[in-house]
């Protein structure tokens, strides 16, 4: 090995994590080892660092082939030492569920993982796994090219990981029982403009909903119409905005997320009824529903897409964001920023902002940019529930 090369895995090393250097170079030894044992030739003995390299050239070229071809394309093939690949499609404590060609595996995790199991791993992540006993173990999560999270409810600096490689993230909400918050689907899409994914808006149980009803729900709805993000009104009851749905998510990996009771379950099966995602009613008393759904599946339906089930939320908080991070989830912000006088304006108190002189004339919704000074300052909004979700 010569110094370019040196360097180079100097390089490749120090981006990883002390668990996965120590796997990758146990990994190396073990291959030395064999090659040693059955050299012949001229006998030059293997360097350790070549093996080293060659495992995290496999390493970075299996991350590059994840995010161009789609998972579950025939069966993964298993690395020299018996490890396979495959995607993550449910999780437990200290354990996951994961589909690897036409198998589903059983797989644990090894303890740093699990240390950190709720930023760490997600359903649809892509991950390598190893024998273990009659069993495997996962040995490393490989490159996310999309994360959608959500702030832990119990400390605001951490950040939980809800879904990871989708590429729709479908914020559904109920017409009706329960109630429509849209400040809580503004949070849902600053998270969504951070995830690297793009958004749609399902908006289920229009069934329940009077003619005057409706014509008010579709005035709360107005503001988004606009943001080119597709907007659905459906119905499992009546069919209603299914094929529209199943249009929007053709041929993509997307996760569905929202409060509990709105009905995420029972519009994956109208999608695809063998899909049989437990569903349950909603409580008369509150409108809220029971959480139907316990932890976060993926499920494989019809022409190529995959769905990510999520279990309902209570509360929805982003992670902590400067003003210009934030705004950028408020795409219809964007034409205006760029006038602002100053080109850090929080568009909150600064003379010659551009954006509060859109809502001022109505060129942008009052109650987006209401939302967007709440999630700045972090203020508690008490409609969108106590805090007391813990489920995601």
């Amino acid at each position: 090995m010569d110094k370019r090369q040196r360097r180079r895995l100097r390089d490749l090393l120090a981006k990883l994590d002390t668990g996965e250097r120590d796997r990758l170079t146990k990994r190396a030894t073990k291959l030395r080892q064999a090659a040693l044992r059955t050299m012949t030739g001229d006998g030059r003995r293997p360097e350790l660092e070549d093996f080293l390299l060659r495992l995290l050239d496999e390493q970075e070229e299996a991350a590059a082939g994840f995010a161009a071809a789609p998972s579950g394309a025939g069966a993964p093939p298993a690395d020299l030492d018996g490890s396979r690949r495959g995607t993550v499609i449910a999780v437990t404590a200290g354990a996951c569920v994961v589909q690897a060609g036409g198998d589903s595996l059983d797989a644990v995790l090894p303890a740093d993982l699990t240390r950190r199991q709720q930023s760490g791993l997600a359903v649809g992540d892509e991950v390598l796994l190893e024998p273990l006993g009659e069993g495997h173990r996962v040995t490393a999560v490989l490159p996310r090219r999309s994360l959608l999270t959500r702030a832990d409810p119990h400390d605001a600096r951490r950040a939980r990981a809800i879904a990871a490689n989708i590429d729709v993230v479908v914020v559904m909400v109920a017409a009706k029982a329960p109630p429509l918050h849209p400040r809580l689907i503004d949070r849902y899409f600053v998270a969504v403009e951070r995830s690297g994914a793009r958004a749609a808006l399902a908006v289920n149980k229009v069934d329940l909903l009077t003619d005057a009803e409706r014509g008010e729900v579709l005035d709360l709805l107005q503001p988004y119409l606009g943001l080119h993000i597709p907007v659905v009104l459906c119905s499992v009851t009546t069919g209603e905005g299914i094929e529209d749905l199943r249009d929007v998510l053709a041929g993509a990996t997307c996760v569905f997320v929202g409060q509990s009771g709105v009905g995420k379950s029972s519009v994956l099966n109208a999608l695809h009824e063998d899909a049989a995602a437990k569903t349950g009613a909603v409580r008369a008393g509150d409108g809220r529903g029971r959480h139907t759904t316990s932890a976060s599946s993926l499920y494989e339906l019809p022409g190529g897409v995959r769905v990510i089930d999520t279990p309902g939320i209570r509360r929805f908080s982003v992670d902590a964001a400067d003003a210009v991070t934030l705004a950028d989830g408020f795409a219809e912000f964007a034409p205006y920023a760029a006038r602002c006088r100053y080109r850090d304006c929080a568009h909150t108190h600064e003379p010659g902002c551009a954006v509060k002189a859109a809502v001022d004339d109505g060129a942008i919704a009052r109650s987006r940019y209401t939302s967007y000074r709440k999630l700045l300052g972090g203020d508690d909004d008490p409609q969108l529930g106590d805090g007391a979700d813990d489920t995601v």
